[in-house]
Parts: C-alpha cells; sequence; structure tokens
C-alpha cells in the first residue's frame, strides 16, 4: 500500500519512535504514546502513518517542553511558560530531518534538570525515583531561560539562592510560609531595595491579629508603629511604621506580584538558627537580606543603601536592570554527597502527591 505523503520519512519515523522509548529515561510514561501502533503503521506503510506520528511527535513535543501532567497537577504553579507554536516547530524538525535533536532541544538546559535525570538513572528506590520524576516534571514547567541573574527561593529547602551566569554565588536562609499559608509559587522581578520600609498589613492578618489589637488596645498598637485608617470601603487599614519591631525589619526587596508576597527582613533573627523554618504567613524572610541587598546593587547604589540603615530613613533604591526571581517548589535537588547524587527534602505543603498521581 502507497504512503499518504511523503512528509514523513522513514529515518525521521525511527527517530521519533527512538525518542518516545527514550523519554522514559526524562521521567514521562512512555506508554503515553502509541509507539507500538506507530511501529505497525510504518512496517506496513500504512495511509494513517502520518497522522499518527504527527499526534506522537506533538505530544511528545508537549511533553518535553511544558510537562506531561495535567492542569490539575499543576494548581497553585503560578509560573508562566514562553508560548511554542508547535505546528511550526514539527514542519521544522521534518524539514531538517532532525526529529532526535529537535525534541531533546525542548528540555530544561538547567545543569539541575540533567543531574536529576542522570540520576534517575541509576536510582533503585522507588519512593526516591517517583520524587526525582515527580522534579524533573517541575522543572519542565519552567521557562527555558531564567535570566542571566535569578533569584530562585525554595520554601522546601528553606533557602534562597542568588545565581550569576548560572552559578550560585549567594545563598541566604529564608523563613517561609506555614502550611496553612503557604508561600505560593510565582515569578517576579525585583525592580528595587527598600530601606526601613513600612509595612501595609494584608486584610487576612488584619483579620486575624493586627485589627483587634488596634482596636482593644490603641495605645499599645501605636506604640508597636501601627496606623490604622478606614479605607474608602469602610474597611480598618492598617500600616506598620519602620522601625526595629517593623515585621518586614529594616530590608524589603520591591518585586510586584498579585500575592503581596515578598522577601524581606524580620525582628525576630533568633528564629533562623531553626532547622525546619516554615513560620510566616506566606512571605519570605531572609537572614542577611542587608547583604543580599548590596549585591542586588551597584556600588554607588550600595553605600547609599549602608547610609540610609544607619539613618533610619525610608528610601526604595532602584535596581540599574530589575533581576528576575522565581519562587519554585522542588523536593529533591542534586547533590554530589548525597547518596545517589540526591538530596530529599521534606513535602512541606504536600504538594508532591497530585504530581506523582497525574505521572
Amino acid at each position: 500500500m502507497a504512503r499518504a505523503s511523503a512528509r514523513w520519512s522513514g529515518d525521521d519515523v525511527a527517530a521519533l519512535i527512538r525518542e518516545a522509548e527514550r523519554s522514559s529515561g526524562e521521567g514521562i510514561r512512555a506508554g503515553r504514546y502509541d509507539i507500538a501502533g506507530l511501529r505497525g503503521e510504518a512496517e506496513a506503510t500504512a495511509p494513517g502513518l502520518d497522522a499518527l506520528a504527527d499526534r506522537i511527535a506533538l505530544s511528545l513535543a508537549h511533553d518535553y517542553a511544558e510537562g506531561s501532567t495535567t492542569a490539575a497537577a499543576r494548581a497553585g504553579w503560578g509560573i508562566p511558560r514562553d508560548r511554542i507554536d508547535y505546528t511550526a516547530w514539527l514542519a521544522g524538525a521534518l524539514a531538517r530531518h532532525d526529529m532526535e535533536g529537535s525534541l531533546r532541544a525542548l528540555l530544561p538546559t538547567e545543569g539541575a534538570y540533567a543531574a536529576l535525570r542522570d540520576a534517575l538513572g541509576h536510582c533503585d528506590t522507588p519512593p526516591h525515583c517517583l520524587t526525582i520524576r515527580v522534579n524533573m516534571e517541575r522543572w519542565r514547567w519552567l521557562p527555558r531561560e531564567l535570566g542571566t541573574n535569578h533569584i530562585l527561593v525554595n520554601p522546601a529547602t528553606f533557602r534562597l539562592d542568588l545565581v550569576e551566569q548560572g552559578i550560585v554565588i549567594s545563598t541566604h536562609r529564608v523563613i517561609v510560609g506555614k502550611p496553612a499559608s503557604p508561600t505560593p509559587t510565582f515569578a517576579t522581578q525585583v525592580t528595587g531595595v527598600t530601606a526601613n520600609p513600612w509595612w501595609n498589613v494584608p486584610q487576612s492578618i488584619v483579620a486575624e491579629s493586627v485589627g483587634a489589637l488596634v482596636r482593644a488596645r490603641p495605645a499599645e498598637a501605636a506604640e508597636r508603629g501601627y496606623v490604622a485608617a478606614r479605607g474608602a470601603d469602610g474597611r480598618l487599614q492598617v500600616r506598620q511604621r519602620p522601625g526595629p519591631r517593623n515585621a518586614l525589619g529594616l530590608v524589603k526587596l520591591e518585586m510586584p506580584n498579585a500575592h503581596s508576597v515578598f522577601i524581606h527582613d524580620t525582628p525576630s533573627r533568633d528564629l533562623f538558627e531553626q532547622d525546619r523554618r516554615a513560620l510566616s504567613h506566606g512571605c519570605v524572610r531572609t537572614a542577611r537580606p542587608d547583604i543580599l541587598a548590596k549585591i542586588l546593587l551597584p556600588p554607588d547604589g550600595a553605600a547609599e543603601f549602608d547610609s540610609l540603615m544607619a539613618s533610619g530613613v525610608n528610601r526604595t533604591l532602584p535596581l540599574a536592570t530589575p533581576v528576575p526571581a522565581y519562587i519554585v517548589y522542588f523536593t529533591a535537588e542534586p547533590d554530589p554527597e548525597a547518596e545517589g547524587g540526591v538530596r530529599f527534602f521534606e513535602d512541606l505543603y504536600r504538594r508532591d502527591g497530585r504530581v506523582a498521581a497525574a505521572l
């Protein structure tokens, strides 16, 4: 029987079959793709070959580029991906007769992903293997270009990393949201650094505690720096003055986002001595935000920032170039000193299960 078209050469089909079979090495279930059906169509040169090959190639390309799990498994993951024109991608891959290379180019290029893939290849502990697959999937959810310089905050590790040119140049302990008020996953940009910030108390915290303090013990609230007023909607709005008792401490990174979550200082620095630091309402508190701020600022800005800190003046210094910041969630990461080359962390917010089930 004649081929319906010449879009898919025998070599291209063979390359697609090889890559679909190899997808298990990327932590993806190869059974998602009708490999046996494609092989049968190819051997019979059946007229449905091109359509089936298209479907498998586009599905595999999507899974490599964006992940293979459902939207429900990704609930709460607020980091957008770049759009891909898969039809144009497929046309290009076929024109170049480079199906394997075109597919693999869609995978994450970060060294952490490659290290997890290597660890999966020799993993022999089923729960650990599944956790590695879950975290490889999360890497596929991330943009391929994170930025030459960027910040990564991982609540599961209680750590903030400042990355330059692919190298972690500064690491900081952080306090993150409690399981009842988890730190959300999202992407933003750090646009500036504020010395001696005001704190605009979120309505959730006003309702939970601060509002009652302002109403019942106004003198104590004033002594703690709280300033209250009624908004246009009649709701109580509360701010806290800059100072040593301010909940944001003495430093805040300006990073616009819909969650009102920021990276900032804290007056309760003794909490950084705890190993499990899920203690906040969702914001990210850092152990040495002054050091982080001065790394981000240009040299003249760093000097001015020291002066502002000492004076107690509230001012925001803009960064010369905004720095991308990603609040992520990884419960496994490469560690050459750990057994099997991977270090595992507590699933603090119980998010692994739904990803594992989808895989």
